[in-house]
């Protein structure tokens, strides 16, 4: 039922991670990576392919995850024959959803899932130290809760909707919302609809690699470890 957590990344290993995981959550449970984004924070750089220790950031969070899920899908919208190499299906947004965000990249991908998958985990590239006991937490609580359509994870001092996980049916409520003409923030489909927060202790695993300065300062000595 738990997914293993994987041995650290090490500077001079190989970018692409175990395209086949040796134990899942559970087996209708799919992972959607949120690689899609247009890098403003960046100076328009593919954020997921940004160096991080000497691994491109798409490449720790494939390591950290890789194994809850053996239905893996990444969401990306430009250098999609170099994220192609990591051996996990890549779908860029449908065209009637092009540039609307995550929720875009999400209902996209999704078409691309096994009709068998009744979870569907959402996590960005870009917050590196996620691990498995955060998947696995969510997934607890939202397997316990039929009611719920939808569960995401918070530290005590934040809230962080984009590292969230679904029932499949909630598909429908992201279509609504990309089809109308309100916000298409990951927000706007969690607090209207039957939802629970889960709260975890340790804020380091939410830490949020979306600036070029937090590059620049792992580059001059800190490190993800």
């Amino acid at each position: 039922m738990f997914c293993q957590r994987p041995a650290a990344l090490g500077r001079n290993e190989t970018q692409r991670p175990t395209a086949h995981p040796v134990m899942a959550i559970d087996a209708q449970l799919g992972l959607i990576v949120l690689a899609g984004g247009l890098g403003t924070r960046v100076g328009g750089a593919n954020k997921a392919l940004l160096s991080l220790n000497g691994q491109p950031l798409l490449a720790h969070i494939l390591r950290q995850l890789g194994r809850c899920s053996e239905h893996i899908i990444i969401s990306a919208n430009r250098d999609i024959a170099q994220i192609q190499d990591y051996g996990y299906p890549v779908y860029p947004d449908l065209p009637a959803y092009t540039q609307m965000g995550p929720l875009a990249g999400i209902i996209s991908a999704a078409q691309a899932l096994p009709e068998h998958i009744e979870y569907l985990q959402i996590v960005p590239c870009d917050l590196p130290l996620l691990n498995a006991d955060i998947i696995t937490r969510l997934y607890q609580e939202l397997h316990k809760q039929p009611e719920l359509d939808i569960v995401c994870a918070a530290d005590a001092g934040n809230l962080h909707p984009i590292v969230c996980q679904m029932r499949r049916r909630h598909l429908q409520h992201i279509q609504q919302q990309l089809n109308s003409s309100g916000k298409h923030s990951v927000r706007s489909i969690i607090q209207p609809y039957r939802h629970a927060i889960v709260t975890f202790a340790d804020s380091t695993p939410f830490t949020n690699y979306n600036s070029s300065a937090m590059f620049t300062s792992t580059r001059s000595g800190a490190t993800t470890s």
